[in-house]
């Protein structure tokens, strides 16, 4: 079993890394595992040094899937400063 024939594979409530049918691209086999939260916040964390490269605002846009075309655009703002505007309102 090669690399490429893992996927990421989206669920109801769950990502996964997992080996595709060969059949049918859309159905996961036994063969695997869950993506934990952390590994994509560390992922997401990745692309925001990737993309925001040093500066406080940026994105980058999605080039394929259900979100084709659009845009994430992040900014970037002291954690203190953002909980107490939100105890002030």
């Amino acid at each position: 079993m090669a690399a490429k024939d893992y996927h990421i594979c989206c669920a109801l409530f769950n990502a996964y890394i997992a080996k595709t049918s060969k059949q049918d691209k859309n159905r996961m086999l036994n063969d695997r595992r869950e993506i934990t939260d952390e590994e994509i916040l560390t992922l997401f964390d990745w692309y925001l040094d990737k993309f925001l490269d040093g500066e406080d605002e940026g994105g980058f846009a999605f080039d394929s899937g259900i979100h084709e075309g659009k845009m994430v655009k992040v900014t970037l703002v002291d954690k203190e400063e953002t909980v107490e505007k939100n105890e002030k309102e």
